[in-house]
């Protein structure tokens, strides 16, 4: 396994895992059983085929599930920003709510932390799963003996 090439494929996934469930519209995608999280790594996937040329199922596992870990710790990290997790839902919620009620809106700090590590965990199922469809379509096609 070519090591650059599996941590560019899994940065780009981990990246495009984070702006597609973050950002306003694009975040929509997500509606369609959660396409964004593992469409993400089956992209991932195909970067590092593309890349390195070969795959097995295992590898492409392995990019999956890094690919769902980087994107959970991006995320995570994103969310002491509020532009992900929790704070990113709360934020997003202030904006549709008259300002008489602003000060209603929150969530305790235990709780968003929990909701976060949830978020990572849920990358990391969501990613492995990309990954093995991914390996699923694009390992090379093995020759039959006939």
């Amino acid at each position: 396994m070519n090591t650059k090439n599996l941590w560019i494929a899994v940065l780009s996934g981990a990246v495009l895992t984070t702006l597609v469930s973050n950002l306003p519209f694009v975040g929509f995608i997500n509606c369609l059983l959660c396409a964004g999280f593992w469409g993400s790594a089956i992209f991932a996937v195909w970067l590092y085929r593309r890349l390195s040329g070969e795959l097995t199922v295992g590898e492409g596992v392995r990019i999956g599930a890094l690919t769902g870990l980087c994107a959970g710790i991006l995320g995570f990290a994103l969310s002491f920003l509020g532009l992900a997790g929790a704070q990113g839902f709360v934020s997003g919620v202030e904006q549709f709510l008259p300002a008489e009620t602003l000060g209603d809106v929150g969530i305790a700090t235990g709780d968003a932390l929990i909701f976060n590590l949830l978020g990572v965990l849920f990358n990391i199922i969501f990613g492995t799963v990309g990954g093995w469809i991914g390996a699923a379509i694009f390992r090379p096609k093995r020759e039959t003996g006939v």
